[in-house]
């Protein structure tokens, strides 16, 4: 099904504000800058459709209210995205917005990353849930043989980066580094999948 993004936006805008009470969505805060939020969701497909040009399964881990998981489903219409959530309010917001916005490209799994089947994701999109390191074992079981990493980071995303070759054995290429404007920076890392890698602590 087609969709006109902004008129989709428009409508998920809607649905954040009118549930965001009864299924603990977003802070106040986050629904005060609910446009803020979801214009730099939509960076987030842009670094995507830049780093990784042919679509394939784009996994979002801890997707929350669905940024950026459900505005990425929307923006790269010929991906495959899966967003996991483990809190049940939170994983029925997405079930119903993805039905409110016909999204025919996305599949909801309410629980750990370790409840996803059949997956080999080329993108695992992660915001607020660990290093890069901790995101790569999480999903180590789900990604494809070649992997991009995309998330927001602090000013020492790069030790992030050399801490992850260094644990997992393997070459790590900055794809993308992206500054946003209200803080942080929209890192994009490319390293080969389904590596075992020793954990640093």
């Amino acid at each position: 099904m087609k969709h006109d993004p902004a008129d989709a936006l428009g409508r998920y805008r809607e649905l954040l504000r009118r549930y965001h009470g009864t299924l603990d969505l977003l802070s106040d805060r986050g629904l005060e800058e609910v446009d803020r939020l979801i214009a730099e969701a939509g960076r987030y497909a842009e670094v995507v459709a830049r780093v990784a040009p042919t679509p394939g399964t784009l996994l979002d881990v801890g997707s929350g209210a669905g940024l950026p998981g459900l505005v990425l489903a929307l923006r790269l219409p010929r991906w495959r995205v899966v967003l996991t959530e483990r809190r049940r309010k939170r994983a029925s917001f997405l079930t119903l917005a993805v039905g409110h916005l016909g999204l025919e490209n996305v599949e909801v799994v309410h629980g750990d990353v370790g409840a996803v089947e059949g997956v080999r994701a080329k993108v695992v999109v992660a915001q607020a849930v660990g290093t890069f390191a901790e995101v790569y074992r999480i999903t180590r079981g789900v990604q494809a043989e070649q992997v991009v990493l995309v998330s927001r980071k602090g000013p020492e995303w790069r030790l992030e980066a050399d801490a992850l070759a260094a644990e997992c054995g393997t070459a790590v290429a900055v794809l993308a580094e992206e500054p946003l404007e209200h803080r942080g920076t929209l890192a994009a890392l490319g390293l080969a999948g389904g590596r075992i890698c020793r954990s640093s602590a």
